[in-house]
């Protein structure tokens, strides 16, 4: 837990280097303008689909009845909507988050690596292909539990809980790999994700935790690429120096 802490604490600091501001804007602009437009072809018909699937029938249909016998008819309608918006606003996210993971980590393992860990030999290289992969894989899965779990959502406190839970799973699922692509060979890469497959998880929910916090949700993407980033590099560099020890 200390190096995770570590690590997230250092990409706050680097995250206000002028490169890595450069970066902050980009995704979000794409993220935003896409599914923008996306939401206004689709709005209506997912409105009439969450309507039907949530409250037409069943105990959410009763409770939602009971509360407009008593004055509060636009309920219905305010909850549908706040739905949509957890659906629409985390594509945004996911998209934004796979832009820094697939084009913005190699500039961040760039600037790493010629700076701080400038010592940490590369013994991977940068493979788009094994990053679109890794990244559909994970946004496949994601999609699907957070849609399943969507209606847990309609239960205080799950509905803060769960979408970080899985947002903290796909951050980390992401940029563990991306981290570690360039330094490592795939055995390495693979023993040091089972390692620490806790640690990044937890570190990939300090870092979504800033999605509930405007406008700080802004420079989660990158601040996500820093922090993997960062603890990546410095456990690889303790991994080896410690593995030369041993072997000397």
């Amino acid at each position: 837990m200390d190096r995770a802490v570590t690590a997230f604490l250092r990409a706050i600091a680097s995250l206000f280097h002028p490169k890595m501001l450069a970066l902050l804007l980009v995704p979000f602009v794409v993220a935003i303008v896409f599914w923008g437009l996306v939401a206004l072809i689709v709005w209506d018909p997912l409105i009439d689909g969450l309507r039907a699937l949530f409250f037409e029938g069943g105990v959410a249909d009763w409770l939602y009845s009971q509360a407009e016998r008593v004055g509060l008819e636009g309920l219905r309608g305010i909850a549908t909507a706040a739905i949509a918006l957890m659906l629409v606003v985390p594509l945004m996210f996911v998209t934004a988050l796979l832009i820094i993971a697939l084009f913005a980590m190699p500039a961040v393992n760039r600037h790493l690596g010629a700076g701080p860990y400038r010592d940490v030999g590369r013994r991977g290289s940068w493979s788009i292909s094994a990053s679109v992969w890794n990244a559909t894989l994970a946004t496949a899965v994601f999609l699907v539990g957070y849609l399943v779990t969507l209606p847990l959502w309609l239960i205080p406190p799950l509905g803060f809980v769960v979408p970080w839970l899985w947002w903290g799973w796909l951050t980390a699922r992401l940029m563990r790999f991306d981290s570690l692509v360039e330094f490592t060979e795939r055995q390495e890469r693979r023993a040091a994700i089972t390692r620490h497959r806790r640690s990044y998880f937890l570190l990939g929910m300090m870092v979504t935790a800033l999605n509930y916090i405007p406008p700080l949700f802004l420079v989660t993407p990158v601040l996500s690429a820093l922090a993997f980033a960062h603890y990546s590099l410095a456990l690889l560099r303790d991994e080896r120096a410690a593995a030369s020890l041993t072997s000397g």
